[in-house]
């Protein structure tokens, strides 16, 4: 079957919504999928603890789309409702039962004037990521100061195409694939004691911290507290001071501060700090990182990023199967990493720490994620951009005729790839429009071969052309050659173009140094690091202070000499041999050795993404290479006790 086209899917919405019954359907927007919550997004679980001892405890409700097209995936729980004050933060705790084909987000409404809409200012509240598989995710809720006292209605929106805080309160089958809603009651409570304002952690030690703020008027006194969770305690420590100093407290250990204001019998609301962290027993300190973000999850890799410590000198990054960090990492200057070689539909953990001195390390903060399952899907091939204008252009692709019910496509100025889905269309190009002069874009496009079955995004770059006088950008920029520690960049500098700079770094994001110049449109890098993902970037120059923008696209060098085994830790002699190299179709794989029961062999491009995935149990298997373009592969085999990558050249 054929995606429908967004114009027809709009219309057939249009039509079936007009003949759905019920009430809830009356007032509020009605939400309504291209395929739900049937493979992923689903809100499994759904709690909330709120004030004068309400909660809402919403368990295992599974996935509400029904069957058909639309699919209305919608729980009116307006029956069930929790008590919540102004000024004052709550969690959240929610969970999926499924395991996402993408990444899955959470983003919660509040209607607090009654106007059957969520679209208002202060309407969205909070919202956050699902964590992998069952596990239970915290969503912070924020309710604004001077929230209307009285019952409004909440609206929890998962998505699997939109990121928070991105998401509509109000998903239409014409945009939205993948989620589902709930709808719950909220009643605004209100108090005619004033909270805390002002509320400071300082003086922090492995053991103690001061608590402070500014003192209410009318105040009887004070309660405190200072907990590892974010969530209030139902009842504190009184004080008549405005500053306490809570100890003993455990070293290194996240903690808040809770303070609410006591008028005779009546209570204010809870005030909550920002988290703070106690310092180490060492009398030297290293912070760790706040947070690790994971980002590009494909079957065999993902990318890994955190926030800059301050005193760091570098940090040590790892990615195992276990939630117990390991006892040490890779080590890198970066604030980035990439992790591949990875198993598919496999839950991972990502572990980083600060390195502050030769032998001085924070604790590990660890983050969990899950690989997406190993895909069939064929990649695009012949992804092209042309009439390239100041403000447009025209990508095109070749169509896949086996297999395939549309494609998706994003073009955006990132060169990895996209953390959503893309735009669904049957056609094979698109023609953006808008576009900034004189500025590189990235078209990203992917096969889709069924429900939550893509192939690894295929990108190219191209640049916009200058205005009048402009310098433009270089094309054609491509890396071969590449080794264990080299490559070699060549490139075709624009009409007008004296020289070019070029940068090889570990960073996608366009580089802050000038560049090395070359005027023969061609660059020898040496001194790379085996198996280390790359960025090439190249500019034009067309004079002293007439630049282009930069182009930059992805490589990955190899693991050692082709055809080398990278490991081999078993007893008996093992080896794998490939042919024909090069290929035009069909890649014959023969293995010289035991097999054991885990053995698969995967296919990836020179930028980690992975291809193709197979497990194998004869000496003998085939490879169909038939439909990728040319270029340089990597065949990789791995089992219990042998990892051996070969490079494959297609024709």
């Amino acid at each position: 079957m054929k995606l429908i086209p967004t114009p027809l899917r709009t219309l057939v919405v249009a039509i079936v919504l007009g003949m759905l019954p019920g009430s809830i359907y009356a007032q509020y927007c009605t939400p309504a999928y291209f395929q739900g919550c049937a493979i992923a997004g689903q809100i499994n679980d759904f709690s909330i603890t709120g004030a004068a001892s309400t909660s809402i405890s919403d368990i295992g409700t599974g996935c509400s789309g029904g069957s058909g097209i639309p699919v209305v995936a919608y729980l009116d729980h307006t029956s069930m409702s929790v008590s919540l004050a102004p000024a004052t933060s709550y969690t959240v705790v929610t969970s999926t039962s499924l395991i996402s084909i993408t990444s899955t987000d959470v983003q919660i409404f509040i209607d607090f004037n009654n106007n059957n809409s969520f679209l208002d200012a202060g309407e969205s509240v909070g919202g956050g990521t699902f964590l992998p598989l069952g596990a239970a995710t915290n969503i912070p809720v924020a309710i604004p100061t001077g929230a209307a006292a009285g019952p409004h209605r909440m609206r929890v929106v998962s998505s699997g195409d939109a990121t928070y805080p991105g998401i509509s309160p109000c998903p239409t089958f014409a945009t939205a694939t993948i989620g589902e809603v709930h709808d719950y009651t909220v009643n605004i409570i209100t108090s005619s004691c004033a909270p805390v304002t002002g509320l400071t952690v300082s003086a922090i030690t492995s053991s103690s911290a001061g608590v402070s703020w500014t003192a209410v008027s009318g105040a009887t006194g004070y309660q405190w507290a200072v907990t590892t969770s974010p969530t209030p305690p139902a009842s504190g420590t009184y004080t008549a001071l405005t500053a306490v100093t809570a100890s003993p407290l455990a070293p290194a250990t996240t903690y808040y501060a809770h303070v609410r204001t006591q008028c005779g019998t009546d209570y204010s609301t809870w005030v909550t700090s920002a988290i703070f962290t106690t310092l180490p027993t060492s009398s030297t300190t290293c912070d760790p990182v706040t947070s690790i973000t994971m980002s590009s999850i494909t079957s065999g890799g993902a990318n890994l990023s955190w926030a800059a410590v301050s005193g760091a000198i570098g940090y040590e990054w790892a990615v195992t199967t276990s939630g117990t960090p390991p006892a040490s990492g890779t080590l890198t200057t970066l604030t980035s990493a990439v992790a591949s070689g990875l198993s598919a539909a496999t839950v991972y953990y990502a572990h980083v720490r600060t390195k502050c001195s030769a032998t001085l390390f924070s604790t590990w903060t660890t983050t969990p994620f899950t690989t997406l399952p190993a895909s069939t899907c064929p990649p695009i091939s012949g992804l092209t951009a042309s009439a390239i204008t100041t403000s447009g252009a025209t990508v095109s692709w070749t169509a896949i005729t086996s297999g395939s019910l549309g494609y998706q496509y994003v073009i955006d100025n990132t060169v990895t790839d996209p953390l959503t889905s893309g735009t669904n269309t049957t056609a094979t190009s698109t023609s953006p429009s808008g576009l900034t002069a004189a500025t590189t874009y990235y078209a990203h496009v992917r096969d889709s071969c069924g429900v939550g079955d893509f192939s690894p995004w295929s990108t190219i770059p191209f640049t916009t052309l200058a205005a009048a006088g402009g310098c433009n950008a270089v094309t054609g920029l491509s890396v071969s050659g590449i080794t264990s520690a080299a490559a070699s960049l060549s490139w075709t500098m624009a009409s007008g173009a004296v020289a070019a700079k070029w940068v090889v770094d570990n960073n996608p994001a366009d580089p802050t140094v000038s560049g090395t110049l070359s005027t023969t449109s061609t660059a020898a890098v040496s001194g790379l690091t085996a198996s280390t993902l790359y960025y090439a970037h190249v500019r034009d120059t067309c004079g002293p202070t007439s630049l282009s923008a930069w182009v930059t696209i992805p490589f990955t060098t190899l693991s050692g000499t082709a055809g080398i085994a990278e490991l081999n830790t078993g007893n008996a002699p093992f080896s794998i041999a490939v042919h024909p190299n090069p290929v035009n179709s069909t890649l014959h794989i023969q293995v010289s050795g035991i097999i054991s029961s885990s053995a698969t062999v995967t296919l990836a491009d020179v930028t980690g993404h992975i291809i193709r995935h197979i497990n194998i149990t004869n000496v003998n298997s085939d490879i169909d290479m038939g439909s990728l373009p040319q270029g340089i592969y990597l065949v990789r085999y791995s089992d219990a006790g042998y990892t051996q990558t070969l490079r494959v050249t297609k024709q």
